[in-house]
């Protein structure tokens, strides 16, 4: 019988992800990503900056096992992606917490269902889920009273981006994937949000969060994340320091 990857697990001292060789083509374009070797501890903050066409995106959703790689290996919690079957890929997901590019919500649906229905989907009662979300949210510091109950179509770009993000978090997670981070959102709305995650990696969590910045500069001194973060950069699909 095939056990299920243990994400959230202190004591072990294996990595989380491991990354060795990896690459991405689209036909004859230019690699998206090229000979990727990255290695994430368990209960890690790791930062990916890079500018929009730098591969984080293709990154991560080959993370979640949403896209496979043209060549190399993803491990995660010693299983090997590639070789994972789609209903069980599916399954594994549910440990995740995944903020897509643009957040990719329901536009007709309300903010809280929006939330709700990562839980609902995982099996979780209709009122706790409920629950949950609007917990997340206020976490997040949005505001329930006006907003709570408005179709999602109405909202500006930085609380649809809050609203994504409640609805990575509303499981509990033992592992965050989130993509462009804080690229809608102005600087006390970025901070806030980078509190909130952060709490979750003290927790245990392991986050690998990509950031959109330009690398042919230095980024910005502190920056929105945590001191203790990991800061790696992306730039034409290749990774350093």
């Amino acid at each position: 019988m095939r056990t299920e990857p243990q994400f959230a697990d202190p004591g072990n001292p294996s990595p989380l992800l491991v990354l060795e060789r990896v690459e991405k083509r689209y036909g004859a374009f230019r690699p998206a990503l090229v000979s990727v070797d990255l290695t994430v501890r368990r209960g890690e903050f790791l930062v990916i900056l890079g500018p929009g066409d730098s591969g984080k995106s293709v990154l991560l959703r080959m993370l979640a096992g949403l896209e496979a790689p043209s060549g190399g290996t993803i491990r995660i919690a010693g299983e090997d992606l590639t070789r994972m079957r789609p209903g069980a890929l599916a399954h594994l997901r549910r440990s995740m917490g995944i903020l897509p590019p643009g957040g990719s919500l329901l536009d007709r649906r309300s903010v809280v269902e929006n939330v709700a229905l990562a839980a609902w989907v995982a099996g979780t009662a209709h009122e706790e889920g409920v629950r949950r979300a609007r917990a997340a949210l206020g976490l997040l510091g949005f505001d329930l009273d006006r907003y709570g109950g408005a179709p999602c179509a109405q909202l500006a770009s930085g609380q649809r981006q809050c609203v994504a993000l409640a609805r990575a978090l509303v499981n509990r997670p033992a592992l965050l994937l989130l993509d462009d981070l804080v690229a809608p959102l102005d600087a006390t709305s970025a901070a806030r949000v980078m509190k909130v995650v952060d709490q979750f990696s003290e927790a245990g969590v392991t986050v690998v969060a990509s950031m959109r910045v330009d690398t042919s500069v230095a980024p910005p001194e502190p920056g929105p994340w945590p001191a203790r973060a990991r800061v790696l950069r992306l730039l034409d699909g290749k990774i350093g320091a």
